[in-house]
């Protein structure tokens, strides 16, 4: 028997957007991921296509990235378009280790919004902020150590 108080797991639920092999997420290269406005969630995007969908997740050696010319047309067709988004690992084995299990009180909570701002911002103080070691994508914020 197993002792299931002994250890935390962490699950997200990542849904396959199709069964086909080019479809197949490679973990050991880095993904796009934005928030799908249509479908409430998380788009996986790799190689140009997207290969999953996710609620919530976490990204390791991330980056923030917004495209200048989608946020241009975005401002001048007041209309949304993906232009911005996370890129980063989904497994990281060595950084899962040493900072997977990091206090809530050290993560800061970041927005974009494309009318307001030309990067990613920290919430409470509005400074940019274009690197993380850990993203924590959940449906309604997004986390950043």
């Amino acid at each position: 028997m197993v002792d299931f108080t002994s250890f935390s797991v962490i699950l997200y639920i990542m849904k396959r957007t199709k069964n086909d092999k080019k479809y197949d997420l490679d973990f050991d290269r880095k993904v796009f991921v934005y928030k799908n406005l249509h479908k409430g969630c998380w788009s996986i995007k790799q190689d140009g296509l997207v290969k999953a969908h996710a609620t919530e997740l976490t990204l390791y050696g991330c980056n923030m990235y917004v495209n200048r010319k989608g946020r241009q047309r975005v401002l001048r067709e007041k209309r949304k378009n993906v232009h911005a988004g996370i890129k980063g690992y989904l497994k990281d084995a060595e950084l899962e280790r040493v900072w997977g299990d990091l206090p809530e009180d050290q993560f800061d909570e970041i927005t974009y919004n494309p009318y307001k701002y030309s990067s990613f911002v920290h919430t409470k103080d509005e400074s940019p902020r274009w690197f993380g070691i850990i993203a924590k994508l959940e449906e309604k914020r997004v986390l950043i150590a």
